[in-house]
């Protein structure tokens, strides 16, 4: 069958998460891998009650086709929450997508041809990254430090890409608490980034999946919110902060690119479905949202807290780890000669699971990196996983050879 494949599905990988899930649905594993919400902050009995009368008196609406654009009422929702975020948007430049993962591949779809070049944080998201690849994108990494992306290596990496006949095109990035390393940016990255995306004619591609999710520190401004330009095509999505069983988010770009994503969105799926669109639409009715993501923020602290803690009471010398102000995930960074991926059938025998960082560098390093998400665990499972994971890390220390050292 493989000659019946195109190029870009041979091209395209399974996600080495998804396929890691299924080995820790077992009960008596803890799980630090998936990107995951925590199930009992879902609004179920509100949801459930929404769900019986939109089925049982709106039928009409709530169980047939939707428009490809999403529900009027959904999308002015949507707007209000984006504008006490500091994002001014009309309804012409907002869109629904099924989830933010639609939102990239129909960014992908929309705006890359074969060999066009992607900026991405290293490490970066490896949905996107997958999504990026399927389109035959050429994928740069660039280094993410404390406080946001290298700026002058991406500078000069433009440059040099332009230089060899390259077509540089956008940059897709997570400013706030970033999937995989938690990392947020600084407001000066921030507007540096927008300088660059101006200089170079590049387009931006803001994915803020866990912006609400805010738990310490200052909150800083989206880069949309500051684009002055329209350079930055903006993701947002309930999946964090409703429930991601909904597959419902939100593209906000100007009229024109807009326009152009809907018609991509109708050869893909015709329409999101009406019927979660209407238990959103009625939620953020009904419901305080921010009281709910407020619920949230306190209940990610706590836990992103006792991961710490447990981080600094179990962890050998030389084991470093990303302190997060809010989002699921920390970074962890193993010494050098250590292997996650190669480290994790050991883990797993300990009962506690991880996601190698290896898959998130486009360039493929960080072989001896690791994320840890401390959504779904209890605080007593966090602190006993960790206890496991360096058990096992701490032998794995012990069996290095003595030339490579800490």
């Amino acid at each position: 069958m493989e000659k019946f494949f195109s190029q870009r599905a041979r091209n395209i990988r399974r996600s080495v998460i998804r396929e890691l899930l299924k080995y820790t649905q077992q009960p008596d594993v803890i799980s630090f891998a998936g990107g995951t919400p925590d199930p009992e902050t879902f609004p179920r009995e509100e949801l459930a009650r929404i769900a019986f009368q939109e089925i049982q008196k709106n039928y009409a609406y709530s169980l047939q086709y939707s428009t490809t654009e999403g529900n009027v009422e959904l999308r002015r929702a949507f707007l209000e929450i984006l504008r006490e975020d500091g994002i001014e948007a009309e309804l012409e430049e907002i869109m629904i997508t099924t989830a933010s993962q639609q939102g990239l591949d129909l960014v992908a779809k929309t705006f890359l041809d074969p060999g066009d070049v992607v900026y991405l944080e290293l490490p970066s998201y490896l949905g996107a990254i997958q999504a990026f690849r399927a389109f035959e994108a050429e994928l740069v990494g660039i280094t993410l430090e404390e406080d946001g992306m290298d700026l002058e290596r991406l500078r000069e990496q433009v440059k040099k890409d332009r230089a060899r006949g390259k077509n540089p095109k956008l940059i897709y990035v997570i400013p706030d608490f970033q999937n995989p390393a938690g990392v947020c940016w600084s407001r000066e990255k921030r507007e540096g980034l927008l300088a660059i995306a101006a200089e170079e004619d590049l387009l931006v591609v803001e994915d803020a999946p866990y912006r609400a999710l805010r738990f310490a520190g200052e909150k800083l401004p989206s880069l949309k919110g500051i684009d002055r330009e329209g350079r930055v095509v903006f993701l947002f999505t309930l999946s964090k902060i409703l429930a991601p069983g909904l597959r419902l988010a939100a593209l906000v770009g100007t009229e024109e690119i807009v326009n152009k994503v809907v018609a991509v969105k109708q050869a893909t799926d015709l329409c999101t479905p009406a019927l979660t669109q209407a238990l959103a639409l009625r939620f953020l009715k009904e419901h305080d949202i921010e009281d709910h993501i407020g619920k949230l923020r306190r209940c990610y602290r706590e836990k992103r807290n006792a991961m710490i803690a447990a981080l600094e009471k179990y962890m050998p010398e030389g084991v470093r780890w990303t302190r997060p102000e809010g989002g699921l995930f920390l970074w962890v960074t193993l010494p050098p000669g250590l292997d996650t991926e190669k480290m994790l059938p050991k883990a797993l025998e300990r009962k506690v699971a991880y996601v190698s960082g290896s898959p998130f560098f486009v360039d493929g390093k960080g072989q001896n990196t690791m994320r840890l998400s401390f959504a779904i665990a209890t605080l007593e499972q966090i602190e006993e996983g960790i206890r496991r994971l360096a058990e096992v890390i701490k032998e794995e220390l012990a069996a290095l050879p003595a030339s490579v050292g800490v």
